[in-house]
């Protein structure tokens, strides 16, 4: 009852599919550092705009 999943069930995947699955989220995070790089660039400039307004 301890062993409630059997071992095999994790040995299933391929090479090719942890590659896969690496390389997807090697995308997203690319993709979402790109987001954070732009919207901390949007809000500088923003910032800056409100700074120099006053």
């Amino acid at each position: 009852m301890a062993n409630r999943y059997n071992k095999s069930k994790g040995t299933n995947k391929t090479m090719k599919d942890y590659e896969e699955s690496r390389k997807r989220l090697n995308t997203g995070a690319k993709i979402m550092a790109l987001i954070l790089v732009a919207s901390m660039i949007v809000f500088y400039v923003i910032s800056a705009g409100m700074f120099l307004w006053n």
